[in-house]
């Protein structure tokens, strides 16, 4: 593949993906591709399948769902990949900021170690390496005193703190718009 090939295949592409739970498609025939560093917003009223869309690209559906269609991350089938390729692309390649983030913040462990984990497994880093990263994360999503606010709960966050929490463990691993970004600047 060449260099040019290279820089105008979509980093992201849905094709006709239709997801359903028993007799019912949430989500009927959705397409749409993004370029490195485009940014894409799906609006719609509530139910008409956003998050569904979402979560079936990033291999995040209940086990009654089914999906079909394509969603190619780079060129590689997303639709095929089991739970352990899943585990190994989430995090560090793809990740999502999910609308309700205190449902998705484990209410028993620190901030920092949340934000911490993804860089730890994915990027080969220690934990101490990993901690001092999350709170610049935090700095840099404006928590103010990062470094003690790494240390709290997230019952101890306002609603605004825990989106900005899950913003800097999505940004962690550098996905892959950031990386390209960064490559050209």
């Amino acid at each position: 593949m060449s260099r040019t090939e290279d820089v105008t295949r979509p980093l992201l592409e849905v094709e006709s993906l239709t997801v359903g739970f028993g007799e019912f498609d949430a989500v009927k025939g959705v397409s749409f591709h993004l370029q490195p560093g485009e940014i894409l917003g799906i609006v719609g009223e509530s139910g008409s399948g956003k998050s569904v869309t979402c979560r079936a690209a990033m291999g995040l559906l209940p086990g009654a769902a089914r999906a079909s269609g394509r969603v190619t991350l780079e060129g590689r089938d997303l639709l095929t990949l089991g739970e352990a390729d899943w585990c190994a692309l989430r995090g560090r390649d793809i990740g999502m900021i999910f609308q309700n983030p205190a449902s998705h913040l484990d209410p028993l462990r620190r901030i920092g170690k949340q934000i911490a984990a993804p860089m730890v497994r994915h990027l080969g880093i220690g934990r101490g390496e990993g901690m001092r990263r999350a709170i610049q994360l935090l700095d840099d999503v404006g928590i103010r005193e990062p470094e003690q606010r790494a240390r709290s709960y997230p019952h101890e966050f306002s609603g605004g703190m825990k989106q900005r929490a899950m913003i800097a463990a999505a940004i962690g691993c550098g996905p892959k718009q950031m990386q390209r970004k960064q490559a050209t600047a």
